[in-house]
C-alpha cells in the first residue's frame, strides 16, 4: 500500500523520499487475508485499512501482484496524510492501482468523481474533483482528467484538464476553455482563457492566451458604486 499513499506526497508538495519506511510503526488490518503463492499475490478482502501517525488508508479489496509489482485497491478508497507542519491531504475515490516500477499511480471515479482536498497548516482548504487522476511521483506531476473542477473559499474554476506540478507548486488548467469565477478585494468575477495557472499557497492566479469576462463590484462592499 506504500505506493498509493504517494499520490498525497505529490499533491502536498512533498518530496517522496524511496527510502522512507511506511510500515514503521504501522498496524495493517482486513476481515480476510489471502496469500495466493500459485499466483504469486496477496488478496486483502474487507474493511481493509492501513494506520500509522501520518498515514491513513481504507478500502474493501486490495490485490498486490508481485510479479507485475502492482497495487490494485477498489471500494470506497479513502487516503490521508498528515505532515509536520499540521498541513494534510485527503483522497477518495473508487478505485485506485500504483505501479511500483514506474511509481505512477491512478485514481478513477465510481459514482461520486475523484475527491481530494489539501488543509494548509492554517486550515485553509483546497478542493480538487476529476474522473480521473494520474500522480507521476519521479517527475512531481499530477495530471486531472475529465470534468476537472478546484476550488477554494472563494473561487472555483473549471476545465477538462489541470495538471499540478510539486516542484512549483502551482497548476495548470486547460482544455474546453477554463472558466474561473469568483470573488476578489471586493470584486465578482467570471473570467475564461485558453489557459489559466493557479498557485497553491498564495492563490494567485494566471490567465493566458484569449482572455475575456467580466468584473463588477460586490454590492456587500461599502461605497462599492463609488
Amino acid at each position: 500500500m506504500r505506493g498509493v499513499l504517494l499520490l498525497c506526497l505529490l499533491l502536498a508538495g512533498a518530496p517522496a523520499r524511496a527510502q522512507e519506511d511506511f510500515l514503521m510503526g504501522s498496524v495493517v488490518k482486513s476481515d480476510k487475508w489471502t496469500m495466493d503463492r500459485a499466483n504469486d499475490r496477496e488478496l486483502f478482502d474487507g474493511n481493509v485499512s492501513f494506520r500509522n501517525p501520518k498515514y491513513t488508508l481504507k478500502a474493501d479489496h486490495a490485490l498486490y501482484e508481485r510479479g507485475a509489482r502492482t497495487w490494485d485497491i477498489k471500494g470506497g478508497v479513502y487516503i490521508l496524510r498528515a505532515f509536520d507542519d499540521k498541513s494534510q491531504v485527503e483522497a477518495n475515490c473508487d478505485s485506485a492501482k500504483y505501479l511500483e516500477a514506474t511509481e505512477e499511480a491512478y485514481m478513477t471515479r465510481g459514482l461520486l468523481p475523484v475527491r481530494l482536498k489539501y488543509t494548509d497548516p492554517n486550515g485553509k482548504a483546497l478542493h480538487g474533483r476529476s474522473d480521473r487522476a494520474k500522480a507521476e511521483n519521479r517527475t512531481g506531476l499530477m495530471h486531472f482528467d475529465g470534468a476537472f473542477a478546484l476550488s477554494t473559499e472563494n473561487l472555483d474554476i473549471y476545465s477538462m484538464k489541470g495538471l499540478y506540478d510539486r516542484n512549483t507548486q502551482t497548476f495548470l488548467i486547460q482544455e474546453s476553455t477554463p472558466l474561473a469565477v469568483g470573488k476578489r478585494e471586493g470584486y465578482d468575477f467570471a473570467i475564461n482563457s485558453e489557459r489559466i495557472k493557479f498557485f497553491r499557497d498564495s492563490r494567485d492566479i494566471k490567465f493566458y492566451n484569449n482572455v475575456t469576462g467580466w468584473v463588477k463590484d460586490d454590492p456587500a462592499k461599502p461605497f462599492a458604486t463609488k
